[in-house]
């Protein structure tokens, strides 16, 4: 059971530090519990690196929540399903922070536990942490009933794909992360290759495709 204070001075639950650190993610979304209560999803954002000692400065100085923004999208790979989630929190009015996260739900089930209460709860937690996880900031904004159902289509496609490459060929998920940060590497340079939950954080927007 992963437990989270929201209040600050808190750190990343353990389970989640120990995650990230093994990945070398610096962004993660994995099912917590607040306490006592249910099960959902929730967000993790390192911002240690040296260009976000301004992103760092506003975030531990915020007294509201900062404006931000989340899309998902399915990346069909032959070898397997990979959903990307991006992250955008307005530190700055012109240059947002920017963190993208690569889940494959039909390779590891806190991924498609993910997903899955992405698309059925009200709400979802962002929790920023500095170099030490110790967290600096954290919000919580309202899931739409058209958000989850966002969240509720992606995972049934993503199961939906993986399902006729299982029938056809051999599902490795492994492969279809590599592909995908590969990708990534040839355009930016920087993303993580680990199996587990990739995700890195940087300056400006993300790219598109």
């Amino acid at each position: 059971m992963v437990t989270v204070e929201s209040s600050q001075g808190q750190r990343f639950p353990e389970a989640v530090r120990q995650g990230m650190r093994a990945s070398g993610a610096s962004a993660t979304c994995v099912p917590v519990r607040f306490g006592g209560d249910a099960w959902e999803a929730a967000l993790f954002v390192q911002v240690a690196e040296p260009e976000c000692k301004r992103d760092r400065r506003v975030l531990s100085k915020a007294t509201r929540s900062l404006q931000v923004s989340m899309e998902a999208d399915l990346i069909e790979n032959p070898n397997a399903a990979v959903v990307m989630l991006r992250l955008e929190v307005f530190t700055l009015p012109d240059d947002p922070l920017a963190s993208e996260i690569l889940l494959t739900p039909g390779g590891v089930t806190t991924h498609f536990e993910t997903l899955k209460l992405l698309a059925q709860q009200r709400r979802l937690c962002w929790f920023f942490g500095d170099q030490d996880f110790n967290v600096i900031h954290s919000q919580q904004h309202p899931l739409t009933e058209e958000q989850r159902a966002g969240f509720d289509d992606l995972l049934r496609d993503a199961i939906q794909h993986d399902s006729l490459i299982r029938l056809t060929a051999r599902y490795d998920a492994r492969a279809a992360l590599a592909e995908v940060v590969e990708h990534y590497e040839l355009r930016e340079g920087v993303m993580r290759t680990e199996y587990h939950t990739i995700g890195r954080t940087r300056r400006g927007k993300p790219s598109r495709s």
